[in-house]
């Protein structure tokens, strides 16, 4: 055991009892003395891993009751606890800052002994060298000192530690993680355990916010309170722990920060490049990958990513996912739009993102989103794996015109991959004039995006805009067509949602099951798709990537190699015995409407 300080001896009886008892009390302002006063002669145990949460309650706790005579121990090295104090508002080296009467050690276990035994003796040979009488042990990370899986063993030493401190009239916190909560078993496995302390409570985060959750605990009056749940928030000022009560709530939203860093806020360079100036505050990072990096570590900062025309769809999920199953729910999580449009924007909403910033949005309009998000917690459940919900997400690569058989099949197949997403598609219904074909409306429609679809049957065309929002099919439908949607077409039925689809799709298999229509595969000219989000290569073991040109036009399928229609067999030769074959098709095959 290395001690980094310990004041020199004083008399006992300069020693004023009320003072002793100032440091026998938990730093988190606002939390009842019931469930925050340390009983003399008792231990009590705080589980909590590692965290900011953590490090406030301990330190400020330590550096509240070093004024005071108190033993602070820790198996961090000397170095790391006087760092720990000072960013807690307490510099050892100053002088006068610690009582006389205090001590701040470094505790080392030996690795072949009994770490509750060795413990017990550290605390008696401090108590009869330097510790003052009746005073505080604060202790963190000695979760080695026990045998968590030796339930006797375990039993045992809880024991032995806690007749040790009635005994002694010393007081024993311990702050640590035990593999038991750590692997998330809780209180039950350590009841034996605990049974003799004066207190248990665990330290946890629930939907990025930390809770105080009491499983007993004794008071200096030997009064007892049990299973009390308490938020937890950090002090704007100096990130000390503040309880929030019911009455706190209503009297104000916002009662502290979730955790320290909740104002702080990290954006990638290429969602800024295009502005004179971002806030001083931001901290701007080279690029997404290097802004994913530097928030793994962060608990409720917001996070401002970048999506532009050459970014990777499936790389931004996999990151947005992985930064929310890292980091908690606390994390605000915004993607930036940068020239392109996402449609997959349900997508990210459900791997974790907060939010979509629109492309075109000004700078200060940003600064609005990123306000209008302060305080939350993301509230979705997040999938474990990214990779399963792109390929629920990823369009089949068939593009443009299909068949009409075909057509239903693949639309029924997409719909149902987009439901465990919940990702929007629309099926629109476009009633022909009287005077226009179905194949030079087909013609006149340029599908390029990968999934979407479009076939002809009866007096109707019919489009599939796959990851689609029903009130943008308008403004997508318009894209495709390169004549005035008003010369082709009567009226539309639309619809947005997987009944309604599923309605129209069987409507158009019964009409297609009496009269089958042409297929015009070798009729329509093949558009080669728009670049896919996810682009091929870029993602591997499934991640769903879209890839290439539609697959409703097979290579032996050419313009050139189809033979006219409504020929027979020895019609469709010429003079010379060779089959006769349609010329590629015109701009229109029938005369269209007057223009006036």
């Amino acid at each position: 055991m290395n001690t980094v300080q310990q004041g020199s001896e004083l008399p006992q009886q300069g020693l004023s009892r009320a003072r002793l008892r100032l440091n026998q009390s938990l730093a988190i302002d606002g939390l009842p003395p019931s469930l925050a006063a340390l009983a003399t002669g008792q231990v009590y145990a705080v589980y909590a891993s590692r965290s900011a949460a953590r490090d406030a309650l301990f330190w400020k706790t330590a550096a509240n009751a070093l004024p005071t005579p108190v033993t602070v121990m820790s198996t961090r090295s000397s170095e790391d606890i006087a760092l720990a104090l000072k960013q807690h508002g307490l510099d050892i080296d100053q002088p006068g800052a610690v009582h006389p009467r205090s001590n701040v050690c470094a505790l080392r276990l030996p690795p072949d002994r009994d770490g509750c035994d060795v413990l017990i003796e550290a605390l008696q040979a401090l108590s009869e060298q330097c510790a003052a009488p009746a005073t505080s042990f604060l202790i963190e990370g000695t979760a080695a000192c026990f045998a968590w899986h030796d339930r006797t063993a375990l039993t045992r030493q809880g024991a032995a530690l806690a007749g040790w401190c009635a005994q002694s009239r010393h007081t024993v916190l311990l702050v640590m993680l035990p593999p038991l909560v750590e692997q998330g078993d809780g209180f039950l496995p350590l009841s034996d355990f605990q049974v003799r302390f004066g207190g248990a409570a665990q330290l946890v985060q629930v939907q990025g916010e930390f809770r105080w959750e009491v499983a007993f605990w004794r008071d200096a009056n030997n009064t007892l309170a049990a299973s009390e749940s308490i938020p937890l928030r950090f002090s704007p000022t100096d990130h000390r722990l503040v309880a929030v009560s019911d009455a706190m709530r209503e009297r104000t939203e916002r009662t502290g920060l979730i955790a320290p860093d909740e104002m702080v806020v990290m954006v990638s360079r290429h969602a800024v490049q295009h502005e004179r100036s971002v806030p001083k505050d931001w901290r701007v990072l080279a690029d997404n990958d290097d802004l994913v990096a530097e928030a793994s570590h962060a608990v409720a900062a917001t996070v401002i990513l970048h999506y532009g025309i050459k970014g990777n769809l499936a790389r931004l999920a996999k990151q947005v996912n992985l930064l929310r199953r890292t980091c908690g729910k606390a994390l605000k999580i915004l993607i930036r739009e940068d020239n392109v449009s996402i449609r997959y924007e349900l997508l990210m909403l459900n791997l974790g993102a907060n939010a979509i910033i629109p492309r075109s949005t000004s700078i200060a309009q940003v600064e609005i989103a990123v306000d209008s998000v302060q305080g939350q917690l993301f509230s979705r459940a997040v999938p474990e794996d990214y990779r399963a919900a792109i390929a629920a997400a990823m369009r089949d690569s068939t593009t443009g015109y299909v068949p009409a058989q075909q057509f239903v099949k693949l639309v029924r197949e997409a719909v149902e991959r987009s439901r465990t997403i919940r990702l929007p598609n629309v099926l629109l219904r476009l009633l022909l004039e009287a005077d226009e074909s179905s194949l030079d409306a087909l013609q006149a429609c340029k599908v390029r995006r990968t999934g979407d679809m479009c076939t002809a049957s009866g007096d109707s065309l019919y489009l599939f805009f796959f990851a689609c929002h029903v009130d943008d099919a308008s403004k997508a439908t318009a894209k495709v067509f390169n004549r005035p949607l008003a010369d082709m077409f009567r009226g539309e039925l639309r619809c947005g949602d997987p009944e309604t689809i599923y309605g129209m799709l069987n409507t158009l298999e019964d009409e297609i099951t009496e009269l089958p229509p042409p297929d015009y595969s070798s009729l329509v000219e093949v558009v080669a798709p728009a670049v896919s989000p996810a682009k091929e290569g870029s993602e591997p073991e499934g991640a769903g990537a879209a890839t290439g040109a539609g697959a409703s036009a097979p290579e032996a399928a050419k313009p050139t190699d189809v033979p006219l229609w409504g020929l027979s067999e020895l019609d469709a030769r010429g003079e010379d015995g060779t089959a006769l074959t349609r010329r590629p098709p015109r701009p229109a095959s029938l005369p269209m409407k007057a223009r006036g």
